[in-house]
């Protein structure tokens, strides 16, 4: 009987443990691949503004991403509990998990600056600076296909 007790309360353990790394690994999962802002109605930018959009034959891979490649705004990949966004800069930007807010909101940090990134939809994610600055709405971004 003590053996079965150690047992079960081994297997609980550590399935408490997986249950508590997983939300933030699932988020990340969630947030890879291409993205491009859209105004505050989910519309896609036009004109002069366009190339921060998505393109609408898709993003080709990471280093294409950006104003002087495919467009789009950023490809975010996860990278054990950070991200790296790449926005066509020389070095992609890094996220730092930490802490999730709810199951499709995170906190991440870019240096001392700490970002919420939450998905809205299943293409769509907003970004914004914690504490939010009065009167600066959140940045919204839909996911950008990927060229085949």
């Amino acid at each position: 009987m003590r053996t079965f007790l150690l047992s079960t309360a081994m297997i609980f353990f550590g399935l408490g443990g997986v249950a508590t790394a997983a939300p933030p690994d699932d988020m990340a999962q969630l947030l890879t691949g291409p993205w491009g802002r859209v105004d505050f109605n989910w519309q896609p930018y036009t004109g002069v503004l366009a190339k921060n959009s998505c393109p609408v034959a898709g993003v080709r891979q990471v280093s294409t991403v950006g104003l002087f490649g495919d467009g789009g705004t950023m490809w975010i990949e996860p990278d054990k509990q950070k991200l790296l966004l790449h926005d066509g800069g020389p070095a992609p930007r890094v996220f730092v998990f930490a802490r999730m807010e709810t199951a499709t909101s995170a906190i991440y940090k870019e240096g001392s600056t700490e970002r919420r990134l939450s998905i809205v939809g299943v293409d769509r994610l907003t970004e914004e600076r914690v504490p939010a600055p009065a009167g600066v709405p959140a940045t919204k971004y839909l996911r950008c296909k990927i060229k085949k």
